[in-house]
């Protein structure tokens, strides 16, 4: 029960995620600042596992990890998806996260996708990367925008979000018009739409990242972003790509 969408410009990438989640759930924390293996990343943290839904890090890669309800889960003991985009969240390149990815055993998982925004992601180079781990496979997928995750009649829900996304979402795709698709109730506030609100579920939060040449920006909304609650940034220093030394001009 999520919708993420992304707007590819000419410097980098912005990323936007509408998280829904079951009303008893606790309520998570804003994001944090985290260090792993030299690199510091950002997220928002899930107090139920200690793990995350988004995360990004200074070297300029993202993920998002939504549930794919219509995989088989496993039957070994399972460990929260959430502690998996923890783990990945200090890669400094896709290879980086394929070779992770390669090295587990993804039976301890339930069922998930897997986004991945490269550090030189950009409008006029690469694409946004997803991987489905369906409970048997992990397979590498289109990334058709906007993707979205329902544990309730998922071809409905699939639908109307993208009929919305196709009517909001019209050129030029700007940041202000992604921020009224996540916050829209198309064709009614309800299982279908976007800012979802069902008697048992609801959309708990909005996070906004950013990717510049120079920083990495999280901005996050705790609560149905139709509320136009507060909202706390995070930023980080990208790191500056290590460069290969090369031999003087002879004067």
């Amino acid at each position: 029960m999520c919708t993420v969408s992304w707007l590819l410009n000419d410097t980098g990438y912005d990323v936007f995620f509408n998280r829904d989640e079951q009303k008893g759930r606790a309520i998570a924390r804003p994001p944090q600042r985290f260090q792993d293996k030299g690199t510091a990343f950002l997220m928002p943290v899930d107090p139920d596992g200690g793990g995350t839904w988004i995360a990004t890090n200074q070297h300029g890669l993202s993920l998002c990890l939504l549930n794919y309800y219509q995989g088989d889960i496993p039957e070994l003991p399972l460990i929260s998806r959430g502690l998996l985009v923890k783990m990945l969240a200090s890669s400094s390149s896709v290879a980086e996260v394929v070779n992770t990815l390669n090295e587990l055993h993804m039976g301890s998982y339930a069922p998930f996708t897997l986004l991945v925004f490269a550090p030189d992601l950009n409008a006029h180079h690469g694409h946004v990367i997803a991987f489905q781990w369906d409970g048997h496979v992990l397979t590498q997928r289109p990334s058709v925008e906007p993707m979205i995750s329902s544990s309730v009649a998922f071809q409905e829900v699939m639908i109307a979000r993208r009929e919305a996304f196709k009517n909001i979402m019209t050129e030029p795709q700007t940041v202000e018009k992604a921020w009224a698709f996540h916050k829209s109730h198309v064709p009614e506030a309800g299982y279908k739409s976007v800012c979802m609100h069902r008697d048992d579920a609801n959309t708990v939060s909005f996070t906004h990242l950013s990717a510049t040449p120079g920083a990495m920006e999280m901005v996050y909304v705790d609560g149905p972003p139709c509320r136009n609650g507060p909202a706390v940034t995070e930023t980080l220093v990208r790191k500056v790509p290590n460069m290969r030394l090369v031999a003087s001009e002879k004067r």
